[in-house]
C-alpha cells in the first residue's frame, strides 16, 4: 500500500510541474514565451599584451628540453637576456615567493619587478615585496648587470645600505651571502664581512695561546664563551678585581696542565677538535655554481680555513656554539664557590666540578690572591701618632738650619696661592666625626675651598706631614691617597667631591 501512495504522489508532483513549467514553442503563463536560447560566454578583460623582450624571455620557459634544464639555468638564461630591460608599469599589488625567479611571477608581477628595478638602479630606492628584493640580489649573485665580481659587490654592498633600512627582511641572507660572494669569486681577504665564526675564532685563539694575553682580555674571551653566570653573579658584582685575576690565573694553569700532561688542549678539551665540514656558498639562494675545476684556498684566520675542490667547498673549523659553553660555565661557577668559602662569604654556591686537581688549582690562586693582599697591607707606612710632638719640633729645629727659608721658595703664583690674606682662611671649626685632627681638617678645608696655607709654617708645621698623615688616615676609606704634594698641595680630582661631603665647609 505505501509504495503505490509514493508512485501517485510522484505522478502528482511531475504533473504539477509540468502545468507551471512553459515549454519551447508556443505555451504561454501569464502571457510570456519562453524558446531556447544559446549559452552566452563569460566577457573576459583583454589581457594585456607583454612587451617583446619579456614575450622572448617567456617563451625560454616553454621550450621542447627546458625540462632537461634546471630552474638555476633557466633563471640565467632569461636574467642575461633581460640584463638591460626597464619598465614603467604601475603595480601596486604583493608577491610572496620562496626562492622566486622570473618564472614563478605572473606577466602583472613581472613587469611590476622590472618597473621597480629600473627606478633602484636610477637612484630612486623604494619598499618593495621581499620577493622583488630577493631577486635582484640573486642577479647579483650570480654577475647580471655588472661587469666584474668588484662592481657586483660594491652593488650588494649599496643595497645592504639603502634597502634594508626599508625592510630588513632581506638582511639575515643578504649578509651570509655577501661572505659566501667574497669566497666564491676571490676577492681580497679583507672584504669578507664580520661574521660569527670570525669572532667565535678570535676568542678561541686568545684561550688557546693564553700566555700571551693579558688578565682583561681573557676575561673578553671567558665572558664571550660563558657569560651566564658571570652575569648573575652577586659575589662576582662585589669583587669584579679579585675574580677576574683568580679566573685568568686558573686558566692559565689549566692550559698549563693539558699541555704537559693531556694529549689533548684545553681549547680541544672544552671545544672539541677542529673538523672538516662540507659546505654550500649561497645556500638558499637561486645561484648556478660555475667553478668545477677550480681549486684554491682561504684562510680566514688561523683557526678556519676554506677550501674548494673540483668545485666543492668544505671548511676546516670549530664548530660554533649556539649558547654559552656549558663546561666553561661549570668551571665559572666553581671559581665563585671556592672564592666565597674562602672569603667566608654569606651566601655559599654549591661547586658544579669535583675534580681534585682543578680545585687545589683553584684554591691555590685564591690563597695566592689574598696573600699577596695580606703584604701589601703589611709594606704600608704606619706612623706613631703619639711622637708626632716631638716630630714637630725636630721639624722647627731642621727647617731654621736651612740655607733657604721655606717662605722663600714659594714666589711669584706659587707664593699667591699659598699664602693669601689671612683672614681669607676658613675658619678651623670643629673637627668633622673623621679620624683628623684640628689642624689637619683646617688644612683639608684650606684646599678643598680655597684658604691661605700661610698659618701652617706660624703653628710650625710642614706641609708634607700634614699630607702624609691625612693619606695615611684616610686611606682605609678610599683605598688611595687622596692628596698629592708636587709643586704644591692638592687635592686628586676623583675625590673632591667625597672629601667635601667628609669635611663640609
Amino acid at each position: 500500500m505505501s509504495g503505490n501512495r509514493n508512485k501517485e504522489a510522484a505522478q502528482w508532483f511531475y504533473t504539477m510541474i509540468q502545468r507551471q513549467t512553459p515549454t519551447a514553442g508556443n505555451r504561454e503563463d501569464s502571457g510570456a514565451v519562453y524558446r531556447d536560447e544559446a549559452i552566452r560566454p563569460r566577457v573576459q578583460p583583454p589581457a594585456e599584451k607583454l612587451p617583446s623582450l619579456l614575450r622572448a624571455a617567456r617563451s625560454l620557459e616553454n621550450q621542447n628540453f627546458g625540462f632537461l634544464q634546471s630552474r638555476e639555468i633557466v633563471f640565467i638564461k632569461q636574467a642575461k637576456l633581460l640584463a638591460n630591460y626597464e619598465d614603467d608599469y604601475a603595480y601596486s599589488g604583493n608577491v610572496v615567493r620562496y626562492y622566486p625567479t622570473y618564472q614563478s611571477l605572473t606577466d602583472q608581477e613581472l613587469r611590476g619587478y622590472f618597473s621597480w628595478r629600473t627606478k633602484l638602479r636610477r637612484g630612486e630606492v623604494q619598499q618593495a615585496p621581499a620577493t622583488f628584493a630577493f631577486l635582484y640580489i640573486y642577479e647579483l649573485l650570480n654577475q647580471i648587470g655588472v661587469e666584474d665580481p668588484m662592481e657586483g659587490y660594491r652593488k650588494l654592498k649599496a643595497f645592504e645600505a639603502d634597502y634594508v633600512q626599508l625592510d630588513g627582511t632581506v638582511l639575515p641572507y643578504l649578509k651570509r651571502w655577501l661572505f659566501d660572494y667574497v669566497l666564491y669569486y676571490n676577492l681580497p681577504a679583507e672584504l669578507l664581512p664580520e661574521s660569527e665564526q670570525a669572532a667565535f675564532d678570535r676568542n678561541l685563539l686568545v684561550l688557546d695561546n693564553i700566555g700571551q694575553y693579558d688578565t682583561p682580555r681573557i676575561l673578553e674571551a671567558v665572558k664571550y664563551f660563558a657569560p651566564r653566570w658571570l652575569g648573575r653573579s652577586r659575589f662576582y658584582a662585589q669583587h669584579p678585581q679579585d675574580m677576574d685575576t683568580v679566573i685568568a690565573g686558573v686558566l692559565r694553569g689549566i692550559h698549563d696542565h693539558h699541555a704537559a700532561r693531556c694529549k689533548k688542549t684545553m681549547v680541544e678539551q672544552y671545544f672539541g677538535p677542529r673538523r672538516l665540514q662540507q659546505i654550500s656558498l649561497f645556500d638558499t639562494a637561486v645561484f648556478l655554481n660555475k667553478t668545477r675545476g677550480e681549486d684554491r684556498e682561504v684562510i680566514l684566520d688561523p683557526l678556519c680555513v676554506y677550501r674548494c675542490r673540483r668545485g666543492l667547498w668544505s671548511a676546516e673549523k670549530y664548530s660554533i656554539f649556539s649558547r654559552s659553553n656549558p663546561k666553561l660555565e661549570d668551571l665559572m661557577k666553581t671559581v665563585d664557590s671556592v672564592m666565597r668559602e674562602m672569603y667566608h662569604d654569606r651566601h655559599p654556591v654549591k661547586a658544579a666540578l669535583d675534580t681534585k686537581w682543578m680545585l687545589k688549582l683553584i684554591e691555590a690562586q685564591v690563597r695566592a690572591l689574598l696573600d699577596g693582599k695580606q703584604a701589601a697591607e703589611a709594606k704600608k707606612l704606619h706612623l706613631d701618632y703619639g711622637k708626632l710632638d716631638k716630630i714637630r719640633s725636630d721639624a722647627a729645629v731642621t727647617r731654621d738650619k736651612l740655607i733657604v727659608d721655606e717662605e722663600e721658595d714659594y714666589s711669584g703664583e706659587q707664593e699667591q696661592a699659598l699664602s693669601p690674606e689671612p683672614d681669607t682662611a676658613p675658619s678651623a671649626g670643629e673637627a668633622p666625626d673623621i679620624p683628623l685632627t684640628q689642624q689637619e681638617c683646617r688644612f683639608l678645608r684650606c684646599l678643598l675651598y680655597g684658604g691661605g696655607l700661610s698659618w701652617v709654617r706660624q703653628e710650625g708645621l710642614l706641609l708634607s706631614v700634614l699630607v702624609d698623615s691625612i693619606n695615611e688616615k684616610l686611606y682605609d676609606s678610599f683605598q688611595d691617597t687622596v692628596l698629592t704634594l708636587e709643586d704644591r698641595p692638592a687635592v686628586i680630582e676623583d675625590y673632591l667631591d667625597e672629601l667635601k661631603e667628609m669635611v663640609p665647609e
